[in-house]
C-alpha cells in the first residue's frame, strides 16, 4: 500500500470517526461503528489504530489541526495588522461555532479529558498554543503602538474565555443571543481595552 493510499484511508477513518462521534458521542462509540461508517473491516481499522484510545488521541490531534488550519486561512485573508489578526481569531471561532459538529465533539473531548490524562494534556497544550498565538499578535500591536503595553497581559486568556463562552452558550441555546453581534461586540471590547479606551 502506497503512502498516499495510507493517508487516504487514515483520513477516511478520521471522517468516519467524526460522523459516528457526532451521532453517538465518545462514550457510545465502538471501533465497529467507525469501521462500518468508513466502509472497511475492523481488521483494516485496527491496522491503522490498534485501540479506541489511540484512535481518539489521533482524532483529537486531527480536530485541533483543523481549528489551526482554519485560523491560518483567516490570518492569510486578514490585512496582516495585529487588529486584522485578532479579527481572524474571532472569525474562525464564529465559523466553527456555526458549523457545530467539531465544537460539539471538542466539548465531548473536554469531558473525556477529565478522566484521561493524555487527552487532558493535549487539550491543555492546545489552549496554551492558542493563548501564545494571541500573545504574539497582541505583542505585535504593542510594538506598533496600536495597543497599550500595560493592558496586554491577561488578554489572551480573556479572548479565549469570550470565544469558548460564546461556544458553550450558543450550542446549548442559540436563541440566547445573536452570535454575529456577540462576536462584533466582544472584539470591539477587547480592542478598546487594548487601546486603553
Amino acid at each position: 500500500m502506497s503512502q498516499k493510499e495510507k493517508d487516504s484511508s487514515a483520513d477516511k477513518i478520521m471522517q468516519a470517526a467524526l460522523d459516528v462521534i457526532a451521532r453517538e458521542k465518545i462514550s457510545g462509540v465502538r471501533m465497529r461503528h467507525i469501521s462500518e461508517e468508513a466502509g472497511m473491516s475492523q481488521g483494516i481499522l485496527h491496522y491503522y489504530f490498534h485501540t479506541k484510545k489511540e484512535l481518539l488521541s489521533k482524532l483529537l490531534d486531527y480536530i485541533l489541526h483543523q481549528f489551526k488550519k482554519e485560523r491560518d486561512i483567516d490570518f492569510a485573508k486578514s490585512d496582516g495588522t495585529p487588529i486584522g489578526k485578532i479579527h481572524a481569531f474571532f472569525e474562525e471561532k464564529k465559523r466553527s461555532i456555526k458549523n457545530r459538529k467539531l465544537e460539539y465533539i471538542q466539548f465531548d473531548f473536554w469531558v473525556q479529558g477529565t478522566s484521561d490524562p493524555e487527552l487532558k494534556e493535549k487539550i491543555q497544550k492546545s489552549y496554551l498554543n492558542w493563548r501564545y498565538n494571541l500573545y504574539e499578535v497582541i505583542q505585535e500591536g504593542v510594538d506598533a503602538k496600536d495597543f497599550t503595553a500595560s493592558r496586554a497581559e491577561g488578554v489572551p486568556s480573556m479572548i479565549v474565555s469570550l470565544l469558548m463562552g460564546a461556544a458553550v452558550q450558543y450550542l446549548i441555546d442559540e436563541s440566547a443571543f445573536k452570535l454575529d453581534q456577540y462576536m462584533v461586540q466582544a472584539e470591539e471590547m477587547v480592542l478598546n481595552y487594548l487601546r486603553g479606551n
